[in-house]
């Protein structure tokens, strides 16, 4: 336990207290949810989670969640929050800044002592307590959501005239969108995954990253593994998981081959369907660039099928600060793999 001014900084706390406070002031977080940092760290045992939770009294005021990967007695980066959530989350409380502030100076300080040269904070607003601690802003970027929070008759009716074609195009010719939570069909999703990697040259997210969200998640009906089936086998596939009232697109992919039966644009829409009929209010697409200066550029296609989607864009902020510039080259992962993988995976 850590002080921090008339408030107090618990390390380690109970899931039931995190969930409940978090739950209360977002509509979903997915990389401060506790259930993310127990999914990172099924799937990299030298993985490390730290949680702080703030309190004042016995009323919550904040928390921060951030992972980073420890071998031979150094950590890597710490990264707090990604394209699917910012961190620290904090309640609506007068003295802010400094509850923020007092929360980031115990997270670096157990950074420092567990050898982690640098940290990564992912923020969805310009943030001056940052600033005041010495981060810098590294890059912003977009991220992309659709709003559900309509019936399924509006939300059909509020995306693209040629997005509806296209989804009526795929129903023409019979392609079916399944659902489920099982080993075949994450085999099946993972392997169109690897695919669209090969296709568009980013490096996806290994097996064991989707299956350790699917382990974690789906034991409380909260991960989807969506298939679009054609000719009896399948050629599409999203893997969906749930956070507080949002649904997060966390991988796609797709065979090329059966482009012209329009499979994505069906697949999507089934998952925005599922997802508005359970009451969630967005679907979160993850990252998005911006769009090419000219039509017809490279990236111009996928930047409209997203857009086509009526979606919208929300700035993300990226803070940056070192810690220990002399262990830097103990770091085990490049950060511009990590940020590409971020960047690239969902598509």
């Amino acid at each position: 336990m850590a002080s921090m001014s008339q408030f107090k900084v618990l390390d380690n706390p109970q899931q039931k207290d995190w969930d409940f406070f978090l739950d209360s002031l977002v509509h979903g977080n997915l990389q401060q949810s506790f259930d993310y940092g127990e999914a990172a760290k099924l799937f990299n045992h030298h993985t490390r989670v730290v949680r702080l939770f703030a309190v004042d009294g016995e009323s919550p005021v904040s928390l921060v969640q951030g992972t980073f990967n420890r071998r031979f007695g150094f950590g890597d980066r710490l990264l707090v929050g990604g394209v699917y959530g910012d961190g620290p989350v904090v309640a609506n409380v007068e003295n802010r800044e400094q509850v923020l502030i007092g929360l980031l100076s115990d997270l670096e300080k157990h950074a420092i002592k567990n050898r982690v040269s640098e940290a990564f904070i992912y923020r969805l607003n310009v943030e001056s307590a940052l600033e005041k601690l010495g981060y810098d802003l590294s890059s912003v970027f977009n991220v992309y959501k659709v709003n559900l929070k309509k019936s399924v008759d509006e939300l059909w009716k509020s995306i693209t005239h040629n997005k509806r074609k296209n989804v009526k195009k795929a129903q023409t010719h019979k392609v079916e969108v399944t659902q489920g939570m099982s080993d075949k069909e994450l085999a099946s999703f993972y392997e169109m995954h690897s695919i669209a990697g090969k296709r568009a040259e980013f490096e996806p997210h290994s097996l064991s990253y989707f299956y350790s969200f699917l382990k974690t998640f789906g034991t409380k009906e909260k991960a989807k593994i969506f298939l679009s089936v054609f000719n009896g086998q399948p050629v599409a596939g999203v893997f969906v998981v749930v956070h507080g009232d949002t649904a997060y697109a966390l991988g796609a992919g797709s065979r090329d081959e059966a482009w012209s039966v329009r499979p994505n644009d069906i697949l999507h829409w089934k998952a925005m369907e599922w997802a508005c009929s359970e009451r969630l209010a967005f679907y979160h697409m993850g990252f998005v660039d911006e769009p090419p200066p000219v039509e017809g550029l490279s990236g111009w296609s996928l930047w409209r099928w997203k857009r086509e989607w009526n979606g919208q864009l929300q700035k993300v902020y990226l803070y940056h600060k070192v810690f220990m510039p002399r262990f830097r080259k103990f770091v085990l992962t490049p950060y511009e793999k990590i940020y590409n993988l971020a960047r690239k995976a969902n598509f």
